[in-house]
């Protein structure tokens, strides 16, 4: 880590606008590159790298980055980017099998199929699986991986990913069971 990055983490630490600012100017232009390469939609990408430079705002004072700032900038508009490609990915499921992820509600809903309010309620139910159990959803339900390829790249047996998708189901039915 160089000196000056140094530098800038304190001075983002302390809330010095310029640096934030100098920061800004310095590595929006590359992470937009770099998320767009990811998502193929530069203008998503744009608010994605905004939304990460106001956390950095918001969280400056708590912020422990323990390397270089660039890295830890273009790991997170990674992440972001994955992130929306996913909910992207429900979103579509949603909007071309909507039968299936009403089968996921205890009650029958009459919602129109192209709902954004349901639409954010499932995927922030999704996010708020365990950790195995929406790794293993996700990457089933939204992905479309086998049971087999899913416990081989995790290293856990097949059973073990059937009990984790049938927890996750389980899990999504009874929270999202009062929406109608």
């Amino acid at each position: 880590m160089n000196p000056d990055d140094q530098n800038l983490k304190s001075g983002l630490r302390d809330g010095d606008q310029e640096v934030f600012k100098h920061l800004f100017m310095l590595y929006s232009p590359g992470l937009i590159r770099y998320g767009t390469s990811i998502t193929h939609d530069t203008e998503t990408t744009k608010e994605l790298v905004q939304d990460l430079f106001l956390e950095l705002w918001e969280k400056r004072q708590s912020l422990h980055i323990t390397g270089s700032i660039k890295p830890y900038l273009y790991s997170s508009v990674y992440h972001k980017s994955l992130n929306w490609i996913r909910s992207q990915k429900i979103k579509d499921i949603y909007i071309s099998n909507p039968v299936e992820i009403r089968n996921w509600f205890a009650s029958p809903i009459n919602q129109d199929k192209f709902d954004p309010m349901l639409l954010g309620i499932i995927e922030q139910q999704i996010r708020q699986l365990p950790d195995q159990c929406r790794e293993v959803f996700t990457r089933s339900a939204i992905f479309g991986e086998k049971i087999n390829d899913i416990a081989s790249y995790l290293g856990l047996a097949p059973k073990t990913i059937e009990n984790h998708l049938s927890r996750a189901k389980k899990i999504l039915q009874k929270k999202l069971k009062n929406f109608r």
